[in-house]
């Protein structure tokens, strides 16, 4: 008898084990613990911040009062010889009907003909700047230009070429006036060729 209720409580004791394990998955696996959220936004979706550079360089507008090239005549002053040179005066005479501004220095060079190429390097800046010339009709500025004997280099770095006189750009023109003053120029260039020279305008 004593055996017999042994038997039922070895019975009882295995049916709570079972019991207890069957509050598990069905099918013996673990569950899992949830993964953590992850985030919506990353670096190579983030809005990119606009970061604002300085505003682009603008160019002044040409001085409407500036004395365009078909409004001027160009002569040559009385040419005066200097040591190893020759100064020219250029003259500009306004022929337009307004009263205009010249205002700097002109550009100049030797020219093969009239409309033909450049010889040699343009002429450089002597001296500063004179201010504003006011030229009212018929008024005249002019412009010294230093032309150098190229005879004074020597003829492999120079190479002499005949011209036929000067390009002229008045200052702030962009377009140029003819003087006829037949001569030699430099065809080479070099720093040790400086053929011309001119200085700003004057009033007279």
């Amino acid at each position: 008898m004593t055996r017999t209720w042994n038997v039922v409580a070895l019975l009882a004791a295995t049916s709570l084990t079972l019991s207890a394990c069957g509050s598990s998955d069905t099918d013996g696996t673990p569950t899992a613990a949830p993964a953590p959220p992850s985030s919506t936004t990353s670096e190579a979706t983030a809005p990119e911040e606009t970061v604002a550079g300085p505003p682009p360089p603008t160019t002044a507008p040409d001085d409407p009062n500036t004395c365009a090239a078909t409004e001027l005549m160009l002569t040559a002053g009385q040419p005066e010889g200097a040591a190893g040179s020759t100064m020219i005066p250029l003259v500009f005479t306004n022929i337009g009907g307004r009263t205009c501004l010249l205002d700097g220095f002109p550009g100049v060079s030797y020219v093969a003909q009239e409309r033909g190429p450049e010889v040699g390097a343009p002429a450089t800046r002597s001296g500063a700047g004179q201010g504003r010339v006011e030229l009212a009709s018929n008024g005249k500025a002019t412009a010294q230009v230093r032309a150098i004997q190229v005879a004074n280099y020597p003829p492999e770095a120079c190479e002499p070429t005949p011209v036929a006189g000067l390009r002229v750009f008045p200052p702030n023109a962009y377009a140029s006036l003819f003087l006829p003053f037949p001569g030699t120029g430099c065809a080479k260039t070099g720093p040790e060729i400086n053929q011309l020279e001119v200085t700003a305008v004057v009033a007279g």
